[in-house]
């Protein structure tokens, strides 16, 4: 459906074509960075994803009057993702950290526009679908990858590894989190499926390291973001 605010020129303006160009090259440019790091599964997927997102977008656009915004958003998250790759590669947690939130943010904004303002877009329905997909994943991922490495900084600044209760906090601080959104963007699959898969990667993680309340928390804390995205499913198609 058109926004009768937005119409075809300003959809179409040089502003928004130099924004397209700009977010599909940022986006080709983590490709790059996956050559120099050992990015996990995930990671790749994402990276890939992105990617071809961002190419669609550029050769079809969204067409919806805050597709800049949009646009914006997303070459903030592109250009964070090479820069957080760097200054991890220096053990710099707590920049790390910093630069992680700031994509989150960036993250959260973009995913919300695409799940509760859907009815703005006048793209191909499957173009929608893999836009919101992409960034509900990036999402999922970007928002435990916060908390995990808010755990690693405060270990670089002495905090005890072996000491358990001070990672259950971290962990279910990361949970809270993560079912808080869940509810704000309704359930959307690609986030459910990014943090699921990030809390997976941690409960093996606990596990191998013989950390049993660790891993069982992970495990619970998986659980009870199912049933909270669930519900905020059925909320969405009431």
């Amino acid at each position: 459906m058109t926004n009768a605010t937005s119409p075809a020129p300003i959809r179409n303006s040089s502003r928004v074509t130099t924004w397209r160009w700009i977010a599909a090259v940022l986006a080709l440019s983590q490709l790059a960075a996956l050559f120099v790091t050992h990015a996990d599964l995930l990671v790749t997927l994402i990276m890939v994803l992105s990617a071809a997102t961002m190419l669609a977008v550029l050769r079809f656009g969204l067409g919806s009057w805050w597709e800049t915004t949009l646009l914006v958003d997303a070459s903030v998250v592109f250009a964070g993702f090479t820069v957080s790759m760097l200054v991890a590669a220096q053990g710099w947690w707590w920049v790390n950290v910093a630069v992680l939130a700031a994509m989150v943010a960036a993250l959260m904004h973009i995913t919300r526009l695409l799940v509760r303002r859907s009815h703005d877009l006048t793209c191909q329905r499957w173009l929608a679908v893999l836009a919101t997909g992409t960034f509900g994943l990036y999402l999922g991922w970007a928002g435990i990858a916060v908390f995990a490495n808010v755990a690693a900084a405060l270990i670089d600044s002495g905090a005890p590894a072996t000491v358990v209760w001070w990672q259950l906090v971290v962990l279910v601080a990361a949970a809270g989190f993560a079912i808080g959104l869940a509810r704000m963007l309704r359930g959307t699959p690609g986030y459910v499926v990014g943090v699921l898969w990030a809390l997976a990667a941690i409960a093996v993680g606990a596990a191998q390291r013989g950390s049993s309340v660790l891993t069982t928390t992970a495990v619970a804390a998986g659980l009870a973001f199912v049933v909270a995205s669930v519900t905020a499913m059925r909320r969405r198609r009431i």
